[in-house]
């Protein structure tokens, strides 16, 4: 039998540094709050001049380890990339001799260490760990630089993957806004190309709704969809809710703004229909949250009925679906704007009458959509394959930073 991997507490690892600083600041330094520091990634946001924080602050220098200890369940740690200032919420943590900073970093990256550090964590609104409980967790230390090194080559390699699909997604973002806003204000010429206001100014019209293509229509919403709102069937009666019809609630928020939706949180019957005003909406319609979450929309994948929340819309031979869907997204900033209230904003079900929308002819509408649908199945290849690396990052993590698996010389 092998012998089990050399185990040893995070203090081994690592020193806290204790050194603090209430004034006369260094101003060529940085100061690193809470916030700057991404979620699970070891990411740094941004950072302040050291002026901006007035109060006592860590010192950290560079390649020490910055852990969010207020909030762990957030986890919050990177490898800090220079020497400057951070929030006391932030353990300083320092890589002791025969340790690199670079393995030790990839441990407090590690889920178990954030499992570990919430599990310590005292509080129940702000839970806060501690060196003195987080340090007794458990790893393993391998017994030479050089494999701490191979380790962290590898899960480096990952690491550097992730960012650069990271930032493609982010542009391919970048590009999608773009490309909806020129579709629904320039819109496509009949070789389905972008108009251009300028060379082509003959092309346009000046509307209600702004400069727009002059054979697009202006028309109220009302006038080439058929509107209607949603009803919450009564929670007094278990009855109503033991299922049969799919029900969109605010519940299902984290499913909007994804074109389709078909899975939800809640389900009601056939009497929750009958004993309220709820109704079944058709699949395809179009639907848009008018309280919180304001402005998010998407496409009803199957019959299905909607709370109160919600505003739907049944298109006809003049309007598209899809269309409608993507003018609801490039509108999202106006719906959030004219939302009233001071606990909860919500838009008011009379500003919907009179809602004005510019209807491009029918086969612009199909070719525009489908553009988008190309922009989002592009972006949805490469958020599947940054999946994937998360993946392979966390069974990689789980087996190298348990010594489960080594890493041969010759291989990084």
């Amino acid at each position: 039998m092998s012998a089990c991997p050399p185990t040893v507490g995070l203090d081994a690892l690592v020193e806290l540094r204790p050194e603090k600083v209430a004034s006369n600041k260094d101003p060529s330094l940085r100061y690193i709050g809470l916030e700057h520091i991404a979620q699970g990634q070891p990411h740094l946001l941004g950072s302040l001049p050291s002026s901006a924080s007035v109060s006592i602050n860590s010192c950290f220098s560079k390649d020490d380890i910055l852990f969010g200890k207020l909030r762990p369940n957030l986890r919050k740690s990177l490898k800090a990339p220079f020497s400057g200032y951070c929030s006391t919420d932030i353990l300083v943590l320092r890589a002791r001799n025969g340790v690199l900073p670079q393995y030790a970093a990839h441990v407090f990256q590690w889920e178990r260490v954030f499992a570990a550090a919430s599990a310590t964590g005292v509080g129940t609104k702000m839970p806060r760990t501690s060196w003195n409980d987080l340090k007794r967790h458990w790893v393993f230390k391998p017994s030479s630089e050089i494999e701490q090194s191979r380790i962290a080559t590898v899960l480096d390699t990952v690491d550097d993957a992730i960012a650069k699909t990271e930032a493609v997604i982010a542009k391919l973002r970048q590009v999608r806004a773009g490309l909806l806003h020129d579709l629904l204000t320039r819109g496509l010429d009949h070789n389905g190309q972008l108009r251009d206001p300028i060379a082509h100014p003959e092309q346009f019209q000046d509307s209600p709704l702004g400069q727009l293509p002059k054979d697009w229509d202006i028309c109220l919403l009302d006038d080439v969809a058929l509107r209607g709102s949603g009803h919450t069937p009564t929670k007094d009666v278990p009855s109503c809710w033991d299922g049969g019809i799919k029900w969109v609630s605010l519940a299902d928020s984290d499913k909007l703004d994804r074109i389709y939706i078909s899975e939800t949180d809640k389900q009601i019957s056939e009497l929750g229909i009958e004993n309220s005003s709820a109704v079944k909406h058709s699949a395809g319609t179009v639907i848009l949250s008018r309280d919180a979450g304001i402005g998010k929309s998407a496409i009803l994948a199957e019959e299905m009925a909607v709370s109160q929340h919600f505003m739907a819309w049944r298109c006809g031979k003049r309007l598209y679906n899809l269309f409608l869907y993507y003018w609801l997204q490039h509108n999202k900033p106006q719906f959030e704007a004219i939302a009233m209230g001071s606990t909860i904003k919500t838009i008011g079900l009379p500003y919907f009458k009179r809602l004005k929308i510019a209807v491009p002819p029918s086969e612009e509408q199909r070719t525009a959509a489908n553009a988008m649908l190309a922009s989002e199945a592009t972006i949805a290849s490469e958020e599947v394959e940054l999946r994937k690396l998360q993946q392979l990052k966390s069974g990689l993590m789980t087996d190298l930073l348990t010594g489960r698996v080594r890493v041969p010389e010759g291989v990084v």
